[in-house]
């Protein structure tokens, strides 16, 4: 390789502001897509494809086949991180971008249950396998396009990007499933109108491909290529390798994925069955509480750039832990106002401060074979985990006679595992991503 070739690959035309976008884009139509069947499932779902004499039955098998995508993530993790760590980052969001995007259409075109029968929820569920399998793959690999390409000292704030597309998604899912439930009737609503937050999918959908198809592969994958090229198996060798570093990252994203599940899951079922609250009054906390995300992801990724990864996540765990149990007494008023006030207490700031560094720091544990792989894998298995604290939440609730205490405790538990396993995890925000350890 000449030295002429060499300065190509280390000035690659890649504006970092393109990449970002593009990494945004794809984050953001991944939670888009996949939040739009939560909100739908007991409005829309539990009616036009799983009909049964009782309504009750109707929206169980809604929520089970909202379950599944969660199921295939980490299978999607092992497959799209292969595929990512040998062929490309690029090549590999543009296939996750795909499969996320056609799904959302193909499922707002689909004929219901009165029409074509028993293949209306298996279609149903098939798209929804297909946007979880893309998903095991998409964060993982935004924010690689988005950390490989960024300068040194400046990863942890455009990591971020890709985390941005989190509370990003699920924001924009549901301002526009609730603006059309709030301006429908709901004849109008079941017969078209949930098709429309679908249909618009195909928008994001096409940015997303316009700034991927931009962008070009990132430096640190063509100078491994040039270095001894992709390891034949990444799965193996990533087990073999890091198999306690996977252990620990997963214990150090607990906090933020579980404690979002106890407020935006299980919180909105406890103020609207326990308290008898009006759901658009716990939507509007969560709304508030997305767009406080939304503020301090990006400050703190910058915070992790010059005091560290690992500081600023123990002191996002410290706050989760800290914020709890008011955040379910404000929530108990059952006060409108001060129900908005314990969802922007509860979690956006903690939660935000754990998840925002894991956008750069994740990527950096591993070296650049396996790095798509370790980094998806990881993410999707916390991910997973988090598809399980609802039940688990609920169950602590009927434990607890009714009262959110034990709830709390087990947020409590959620918080001093991810601090005690960022703790022995290596510092990485100095780290050099083209060298190996």
């Amino acid at each position: 390789m000449s030295s002429g070739q060499t300065v190509a690959v280390e000035r690659a035309p890649a504006s970092i502001r393109k990449v970002a976008g593009a990494s945004l884009a794809g984050a953001t139509m991944e939670w888009y897509d996949f939040q739009l069947y939560g909100w739908l499932s007991a409005l829309v779902f539990n009616k036009l494809f799983f009909p049964a004499s009782d309504p009750v039955v109707g929206t169980l098998l809604a929520f089970v086949s909202f379950g599944v995508g969660f199921v295939v993530r980490p299978v999607g993790a092992l497959v799209f991180g292969h595929i990512g760590d040998r062929i490309g980052r690029k090549a590999t969001l543009l296939a996750t971008l795909l499969l996320l995007g056609l799904p959302t259409v193909l499922t707002g075109l689909l004929p219901t249950y009165e029409t074509i029968g028993i293949w209306a929820p298996i279609l149903l569920v098939f798209f929804r396998l297909l946007q979880g399998f893309g998903l095991g793959g998409e964060f993982g690999g935004a924010a690689l396009m988005v950390v490989e390409h960024a300068p040194q000292g400046k990863r942890g704030y455009w990591g971020t990007w890709a985390c941005m597309g989190n509370p990003a998604g699920q924001l924009l899912s549901i301002v526009v499933v609730f603006a059309f439930v709030a301006a429908l009737p709901e004849q109008q609503l079941l017969t078209w109108g949930w098709r429309v937050p679908y249909l618009l999918g195909v928008f994001i959908l096409i940015a997303g491909l316009y700034l991927r198809f931009k962008v070009v592969e990132t430096p640190a994958f063509a100078r491994m290529k040039q270095s001894g090229g992709p390891v034949r198996m990444p799965v193996p060798t990533l087990l073999r390798r890091y198999p306690l570093t996977i252990l620990k990252a997963f214990g150090a994203r607990v906090a933020d994925a579980g404690t979002w599940a106890v407020f935006i899951v299980f919180g909105i079922s406890y103020l609207t069955t326990e308290l008898h609250l009006a759901k658009p009054v716990a939507l509007l906390g969560v709304a508030l509480a997305l767009v406080l995300q939304l503020i301090t992801v990006p400050i703190a990724g910058r915070f992790s750039d010059r005091y560290g990864r690992k500081p600023v996540i123990m002191l996002g765990a410290v706050l989760v832990g800290l914020a709890v149990f008011p955040s379910f007494l404000l929530m108990n008023t059952a006060n409108p106002v001060l129900v908005c006030l314990a969802f922007l207490l509860g979690f956006p700031i903690g939660v935000g401060m754990v998840f925002a560094p894991s956008g750069a720091m994740l990527p950096e544990l591993f070296d650049a074979r396996v790095r798509f792989t370790g980094t998806s894998v990881v993410f999707q298995l916390s991910s997973l985990a988090a598809g399980f604290v609802p039940a688990i939440a609920a169950s602590l609730l009927l434990l607890g006679g009714g009262t959110p205490w034990l709830v709390c405790g087990f947020v409590v538990l959620l918080a001093v595992i991810t601090g005690a396993c960022t703790h022995f995890l290596p510092e990485t925000y100095r780290r050099d991503l083209n060298e190996e350890y």
